[in-house]
């Protein structure tokens, strides 16, 4: 039973219970025992099923957009936290994702029309792919961070261009976003930065080897380091941070260091050091 129920993916259906071999009395034992919990009528989770997974069942959807890409560990700015759920146009009895009470609209909870049902296999469970995630970002979403979160799919190898593409053929936003991907960036703010680089119309390099250190992004004369969001301060990683420096300076680079802060919400002040360092080198 312990394996069995191991295998069974996050949330499932009364109908998919039955084909594994768990009957009516055993899911009602279980829920009773409370290791199935009772998300919905005909709808069943696994105690370790992601919370908002299981809150887009309860309402009635599958978890898309920046919710969903959250859970499939994707990078991305961190500017919107509702919970994001599509449903189709004719979906009816709607539920609160927290109370089960029949839902009313509320701020933190955005949902996505569609305007037939899924068809069977396009999705993994009721967690949208990757692909299908970003086709639901805001429209008025900041450009570079669109494309930072493109990275960032293309990166974790959770989808390929391929697949993209497909994905993205019938909206040009999403298309000329792709054509601008480079997934060699190792963080989401590495990506922001050299799209606003390029979009001030540098170009810069990412992930250059100089000597035995990678640079996060280079041009002429200049390396740039984007700290990340929890930057590391312990002692090892202090010093081996001015060995790096040090050896850079050996090739004559001048090493500018922004943080993830700056590099989101910030950009003019760093781009003012790249452009006076650019002026100087």
């Amino acid at each position: 039973m312990d394996s069995l129920l191991a295998a069974l993916p996050a949330v499932s259906s009364s109908a998919t219970l039955r084909r594994v071999g768990l009957t009516e009395g055993l899911v009602r034992r279980l829920v009773a025992e409370r290791q199935l919990l009772r998300v919905r009528r005909g709808h069943f989770a696994t105690p370790d099923a992601p919370r908002d997974v299981v809150r887009a069942v309860r309402l009635g959807g599958r978890l898309t957009s920046f919710s969903a890409l959250r859970v499939h560990m994707v990078w991305q700015p961190p500017c919107d936290t509702r919970l994001h759920v599509v449903v189709a146009r004719n979906a009816h009895d709607l539920r609160d994702p927290d109370t089960g009470e029949p839902f009313r609209p509320r701020p933190d909870v955005a949902l996505h029309w569609l305007d037939a049902a899924p068809r069977r296999g396009s999705t993994a469970g009721h967690l949208v792919s990757p692909g299908e995630a970003l086709r639901h970002l805001p429209s008025d979403l900041d450009p570079a961070f669109g494309i930072a979160t493109i990275d960032s799919v293309l990166r974790l190898g959770k989808a390929t261009v391929w697949e993209l593409e497909h994905a993205f053929r019938r909206s040009r936003r999403l298309a000329a976003w792709l054509s601008r991907a480079d997934p060699r960036a190792e963080s989401g703010a590495e990506s922001v930065a050299r799209i606003r680089l390029e979009d001030a119309g540098l170009r810069p390099l990412p992930q250059v080897a100089v000597g035995r250190w990678r640079v996060d992004l280079m041009l002429p004369g200049v390396a740039i380091e984007i700290d990340g969001r929890a930057h590391h301060d312990d002692a090892a990683a202090f010093e081996r941070d001015r060995r790096r420096a040090a050896e850079l300076a050996t090739h004559r680079l001048r090493v500018l260091h922004f943080s993830y802060a700056q590099t989101l919400f910030r950009w003019p002040e760093c781009l003012a050091a790249v452009r006076a360092s650019l002026a100087a080198s």
